[in-house]
């Protein structure tokens, strides 16, 4: 083809024609330009068609992240809410009619109340690795990019309340197992061979009379409450995003 072209200009320069000779290497001149547009527009075209398909499996992947989020908050919440209401049974002790004091396994309720620290923090790996590679700009729409910004920073202080916790329970919560109660008892539980028959049983009138005792339980339960309202609007930001990702994925099929 080159060539092709090659041979009309000598001709048309030894012909003489330098007018038709300059009209003609204008048009091949923008023959070539256009070719050049046009392979321009086919390259972008085929980039931005790559993008959309990378675009579309980083969307899913995080809806699959966040589906799992969204099980593990739910989760953390049923957690959290029998957490509270044994710790409610244990502080208003002295209040609770006779009956339902006997239909209660005490020393089950009495560790669950001690020991349990709720739930764990949902994790949303697929997010972090996009955001670490450059990779989360590649979503488009600023507004979807920003709610998961602000759930990274949801979950940070959910994080930090729920350690703020864990080092109440560690710090004073947990003197009450070696210093209030006969812990041996409790241990039977889980250690099922472990022989109780000569240990002291516990008196919870008179270990759930001790106001020291009361007000640590109560200084758990206020932190576990915080703790469940996080995890409740955590949950619900997760699902706003879910609803998010998933207009995005309608808007490019």
């Amino acid at each position: 083809m080159i060539q092709f072209f090659r041979k009309i200009r000598q001709n048309l320069l030894l012909e003489g024609k330098t007018g038709k000779y300059l009209k003609y290497a204008i048009g091949e001149i923008v023959l070539v330009v256009i070719g050049i547009l046009i392979a321009l527009q086919i390259n972008n075209w085929n980039e931005n068609r790559k993008r959309n398909m990378e675009e579309v499996l980083i969307l899913n992947s995080l809806h699959e992240d966040l589906e799992l989020a969204k099980k593990q908050s739910e989760t953390n919440i049923l957690t959290e809410q029998e957490l509270k209401k044994a710790l409610l049974f244990l502080i208003n002790y002295q209040s609770n009619n006779s009956e339902l004091k006997k239909t209660m396994d005490l020393d089950s309720v009495f560790s669950h109340g001690l020991w349990s620290l709720g739930g764990t923090i949902p994790v949303i790996n697929a997010y972090s690795d996009y955001k670490n590679t450059g990779k989360i700009g590649l979503i488009k729409n600023k507004n979807l990019r920003k709610k998961f910004t602000d759930l990274e920073m949801s979950l940070g202080d959910l994080k930090e309340l729920t350690n703020d916790r864990t080092n109440v329970q560690q710090i004073r919560i947990d003197n009450i197992a070696e210093n209030d109660i006969n812990f041996i008892r409790l241990t039977k539980r889980s250690i099922p061979e472990l022989n109780i028959e000569n240990e002291i049983e516990n008196d919870y009138n008179l270990i759930l009379n001790n106001s020291r005792i009361r007000n640590l339980f109560a200084m758990k339960l206020r932190m576990s409450n915080d703790v469940n309202k996080y995890n409740k609007d955590l949950k619900l930001e997760i699902l706003h995003i879910m609803t998010l990702i998933n207009s995005e994925l309608n808007n490019k099929k």
